[in-house]
């Protein structure tokens, strides 16, 4: 026996196998729900490795379901059979041959000496993904045997039908509806099948496509006024399945224009199911017997309600995509004066909130600047929290340039930046020889910044031992010089800065609590950025105005577009990471008109792991949720989302978003 493929021993190719997933779950995980309760195992191949097995399927290999993803049949057949096996998984994926019937024994079961026999099928899609079915036939179960296999047949041809319909473009719809409606009629024996499309107008519907076997005539197609069949096609209106078995028996005394419609056509029997999506009903797919009454059971009919849920799902995709195509046309047509209207000119905006340094209008920084100034006049401690880059220096500035100390220079030190044993002479200063290569003496940032204000950036950092020492200078503003005995005294205003929690430091051992509660007595949370996104345009335009007089060059348009992605970018690294990403996009500029291109670690690490139909679900909610849930008109969800009110409306009933608190009804509304 042959060794197989190398390529079968490697991991299977994983586009490959996506494209196969859409097979077994799409639409509506309609070949889940035909295979998953078949007392007949049934299984999906790509590459002799299985994507998908049923619970029959899994028993069968004594394995749990999902253990089975991902392993080789193979694996799983005895080794006299395995060659046998092989030729024909191979004979099926690459031959001519699309179909094949064969036996084998399961290796390490309880069934080791039990042939099975397999029908094995590939599906008629761009994956090639091959689906088997195992068939049991012993002498006492004939009759069973010939039952499984018409049933079988049936899911056989649902699931190729279905899998038709996979990545399908929307120009081949009206072809492969035309096909299905064909196959359906010829597999089950009845004698029409017509597919019809509920309008904008509730009093018709439209008859889009009908299949007649010969001898029958098919439905006209086009409008169809309701009042004809008024209870009928109200009905599955109302997403209900109709099952008229009998025309003169089974239709209710307030269907009399059904029951005259159908002897005047001579319609022994009727079965329709509704088409819905995204819990829309689009539609109805009709069955007619004209030659004899229904002999369907209730469960081709629980079937066929699959392929209406098939039907719809590539229905809603076509009128999805006829929007998306009208708003392009659309924009397309606009896009000048669109271009226009929604620049940002540097002219409209002027920095009426232009605080000293501060830029910035939003009711976040306007509370730091309104405690700036209250806490400016006198000498209370403040301790300025927040994120990194948010602009707790510039907000420390502020602060000193607005107290009475304004004089004289604030000083500033960086704990973050000095090593552990220079910082105690770098805040108290030392004596000549007060420790080895001091060969003088010098002053500290306290005594520099006598009767000043003394800014402590990232005091979080400050070793434990120096704590102290900080807590006696900010009660009685005295200290010793390293090395020496003899005491200063000062009056320095302090102003301290962190990104860190020092009250979880505190209980962690690492910040003094006296420190700590001395520091806090006033303070104040920088925001961050994303928390004052209206700021963004402003701190836009002052970073290109001045790093345009630094690089010479004159920014007059930002897009729109370009402005909105600004406003809706995290920005973890905030006001820094702003004046970095503007910088770099000046540079790369040569012309009047801006163009940013946001970094791409923070954003691409938040969206990892999210499917880009969660991602753009995810889009439309934040929208929603920031416009109190308006689509329509000035400043609503579909004019941020620059789309139409009804593509955008499409989309929300395809990505199933409702507004909370909404019944279904009154959401459709």
């Amino acid at each position: 026996m042959g060794e197989p493929n190398s390529d079968l021993k490697s991991s299977p190719d994983l586009s490959l196998l996506d494209t196969l997933d859409d097979v077994v779950s799409q639409p509506l995980g309609s070949f889940r729900r035909l295979c998953e309760d078949l007392p007949a195992g049934a299984f999906a191949l790509h590459h002799h490795r299985i994507a998908y097995v049923n619970s029959a399927m899994a028993q069968l290999l004594g394995q749990e379901a999902d253990s089975l993803v991902g392993a080789r049949l193979l694996d799983f057949v005895q080794p006299h059979d395995v060659r046998s096996v092989e030729e024909y998984v191979n004979g099926c994926h690459c031959g001519e041959e699309r179909s094949a019937t064969f036996e084998f024994r399961i290796k390490d079961t309880a069934k080791r000496s039990e042939p099975v026999k397999v029908h094995l099928t590939r599906l008629d899609c761009t994956s090639r993904a091959l689906i088997g079915m195992t068939i049991f036939e012993a002498a006492e179960q004939a009759s069973d045997t010939q039952r499984l296999q018409e049933q079988l047949e049936f899911e056989r041809m649902l699931a190729n039908l279905s899998a038709g319909f996979v990545n399908l473009p929307c120009d081949q719809l009206d072809n492969r509806i035309d096909e299905g409606l064909r196959t359906i009629v010829q597999f089950l024996g009845n004698d029409r099948s017509t597919f019809v499309e509920f309008v904008d107008d509730e009093n018709e519907v439209s008859i889009t496509h009908s299949y007649a076997v010969p001898g029958c005539q098919p439905f006209p197609l086009g409008p169809f006024a309701v009042a004809r069949l008024p209870w009928f096609i109200n009905e599955f209106r109302r997403g209900k399945s109709v099952f008229i078995r009998s025309v003169l028996d089974d239709l209710p005394p307030d269907a009399d224009g059904e029951r005259q419609y159908c002897l005047k056509h001579g319609i022994k029997s009727n079965v329709t199911v509704s088409l819905k999506a995204g819990g829309i009903v689009m539609g109805g797919l009709t069955f007619a017997f004209i030659k004899k009454p229904c002999e369907w059971s209730s469960e081709v009919i629980s079937r066929l309600q699959l392929i209406g849920e098939v039907f719809a799902n590539a229905l809603l995709r076509r009128r999805t995509d006829q929007f998306l195509r009208e708003a392009m046309k659309e924009n397309e047509q606009l896009r000048q004066r669109l271009e226009q209207d929604n620049h940002y000119l540097r002219e409209q905006i002027t920095l009426k909130h232009h605080h000293q340094r501060i830029i910035g209008r939003s009711s976040g920084i306007m509370r730091v600047l309104t405690d700036a100034e209250r806490v400016a006049k006198t000498d209370a401690p403040v301790l300025l929290t927040g994120e990194t880059g948010t602009g707790k220096e510039l907000i420390a500035q502020t602060i000193h340039e607005q107290s009475n100390r304004y004089g004289r220079p604030m000083i500033i030190v960086n704990c973050a930046s000095l090593p552990a044993t220079l910082i105690e002479s770098e805040l108290f200063g030392r004596v000549a020889g007060a420790y080895t290569g001091a060969a003088s003496a010098q002053p500290g940032r306290f005594e520099l910044a006598d009767g000043s204000t003394l800014f402590l950036d990232e005091i979080g950092e400050l070793p434990l031992e120096l704590q102290a020492k900080l807590l006696r200078v900010l009660q009685d503003g005295r200290f010793e010089r390293l090395g020496s005995l003899q005491t200063v005294t000062v009056d320095v205003r302090i102003v301290a800065a962190t990104n860190r929690n020092l009250e979880q430091a505190n209980h962690d051992g690492r910040f003094r609590a006296d420190l700590y509660h001395r520091l806090n007595v006033f303070p104040i949370r920088i925001p961050p950025l994303r928390e004052r996104r209206d700021d963004i345009p402003l701190l836009t335009w002052a970073y290109v105005e001045s790093i345009g007089r630094r690089m010479g060059k004159v920014i007059k348009h930002i897009p729109r577009s370009t402005m909105q992605r600004l406003e809706q970018y995290d920005w973890p690294g905030n006001v820094r990471e702003l004046s970095n990403t503007i910088e770099r996009a000046m540079i790369l500029t040569d012309d009047d008109t801006l163009i940013v291109e946001l970094p791409s670690g923070p954003q691409s690490t938040r969206l990892a792991g999210k499917s880009l139909k969660q991602a753009e679900r995810d889009h439309i909610l934040g929208v929603l949720e920031k416009t109190g849930w308006r689509i329509r008109g000035s400043g609503g969800a579909a004019e941020v989302l620059e789309l139409k009110p009804t593509t955008l409306e499409a989309r929300m009933a395809k990505l199933e978003i409702k507004r909370p608190g909404r019944s279904t009804d009154s959401s459709r509304e």
